[in-house]
This record gives C-alpha cells, structure tokens and sequence, in this order.
C-alpha cells in the first residue's frame, strides 16, 4: 500500500487529511519530533502541530517529555479498536437523540397533516447520493429501470448497489438498464449483462434511476471527467410529469437500443 492510498484509508474513517498524512508518515519514521514530520509529510509546521493535537487529543499518537517533544504513533490495530469505539459511542449517543426527539417531536413541531402528496429532495455529494441510491434500490417492489454511464457502473459496484439491485431481483423486482457501450467499457458492460438485462445506446450520458414507475432518481450534472465528489448532486421525486417524461424517454431508447450480448459481439469482431 502506498502512502497515498493509506492516507486516504485514514481519511475515510474519520480522520482530516493533514492527520492522516502525519499519522502515516510519523508511522514510518518511529519517535520524531513535529519538525521532522512535518519535514516528511509536505505538510507545514502549523498545520502538523494542529494534525499531532488532535491525535494526542484522540490517544491516537503518545508523546515522550522529551525537550523538544517527540511523537510516536500508536499501533495500527490499537488504532482501528479505539476508533471502532469512538463510533460505537457516536451511534449510541445519535440512537439516544433519536429517541429523545421521537418522543418529543409530534408536540414540538405541531405537524398533524400527512405529508405533502408530491415530493423533492435535491441531494449533494457523491456519498450521500450512493448511499440514497443503495436505499432507493432496496426498496423496488417491481421494477428498476436505470439509464447510466460508465462512471455510474463503477461507482455503483463501489457502492454495494450491485449487490442491492441483485437482491431485489431475487425478490422479483424486474430490472433493465440503459447505457452506451463502447471499446473503453466493454469488460465491464460484458459483467454486467450476465445478470442483468443491458442494452447499448449510443452516445448517450443520461444519468437516472426509476424504481417501481412512480419515484426517480436523477443526477444533475454529466460532466463526470471534472466533477468532484463533493460537486455531484441528484434530486429524488415522485413527481408524476418528471417521472413520466423520464419513463418515456426509457421506453423509446430500450426500444432502439442494442441487446447488450449482440453490441459486444459487434465490438469484438475483426
């Protein structure tokens, strides 16, 4: 693994990057001092004595009393156990307010009326909208219907939501999916189509998922060549016009389209 991966592991599960680029780099190095860290990481004096703070703080490095001070991380497995802990107390302490707010909640917020018929939520970052996504699939009752991309294949294999949309058809649920299928992507739209039915549109960079006919989940922005996780934003509604558009537009680029096994047999020719 390479520092930059290890960071990166670091960072997602809940440390800031200068942390864990100081943490990986005081790793390597044994007993340092801040100087030689920060000297190590790239990162400036400032912000490695900020980073070193808040892994003292978290018990996460040890500090010796020596002048100057040096700084020693702590074990990788003693680490993983005490952040493991940190996030058992913050789901204990979430599921607490959760309870507190649902027994209060009806009286505070004074809302008797159902909910409103049609709905919007517009969601942002590529996190939150994977793990909307995974959730969304889930709950299908009949049927998926996916226009996607390479990039949204990849990303949804990342995501678990493969392994969400196979569960459903195992329920049942029917599933087509839409996409472009070219030289660049044919492995893994050759993967896909084993298990679920695919067929090629060309040159299309439609981005949206419709589950059961009634509720659609749409990406915003298609220039996924720059976009940045945090930039991706999708909206939810079970708007009948927006679905139905959505739907129709499906249904004629199904009907056009390519089964998947024939395009791919087309690209493999001599």
């Amino acid at each position: 693994m390479k520092i930059a991966e290890a960071s990166e592991a670091l960072q997602r599960i809940g440390l800031s990057r200068y942390e864990a680029l100081v943490f990986v780099n005081l790793a390597r190095a044994g007993a340092t001092t801040a100087g030689d860290v920060a000297r190590a990481s790239g990162v400036n004096r400032v912000q490695t004595y900020r980073a070193l703070e808040g892994l003292e703080a978290r018990g996460l490095v040890e500090v010796t009393l020596d002048r100057p001070r040096r700084y020693a991380a702590r074990a990788i497995n003693e680490v993983f156990d005490m952040i493991a802990d940190e996030k058992r107390s913050e789901l204990e302490k979430l599921d607490g307010v959760r309870k507190t707010f649902l027994e209060a909640w009806p009286k505070l917020s004074g809302r008797t009326r159902e909910p409103p018929t049609v709905r919007l939520q517009v969601i942002k970052g590529r996190a939150q909208i994977y793990r909307t996504l995974q959730q969304f699939v889930s709950t299908a009752k009949a049927e998926v219907l996916a226009f996607t991309t390479t990039k949204g294949l990849q990303r949804s294999f990342r995501a678990g939501i493969n392994e969400a949309l196979l569960a459903a058809m195992r329920r049942g649920v029917k599933a087509r999916l839409a996409a472009d299928i070219n030289e660049t992507n044919e492995v893994l739209m050759a993967r896909v189509a084993k298990y679920v039915p695919l067929r090629h549109v060309d040159r299309q960079r439609a981005r949206f998922i419709i589950v059961d006919r009634d509720s659609i989940l749409a990406f915003l922005i298609q220039d996924e060549k720059t976009l940045r996780g945090d930039g991706e934003t999708a909206l939810w509604t079970n708007s009948p016009d927006f679905v139905k558009a959505h739907l129709e537009f499906f249904e004629k680029s199904w009907a056009s389209g390519v089964p998947a096994r024939r395009r791919l047999a087309a690209l493999r020719a001599p």
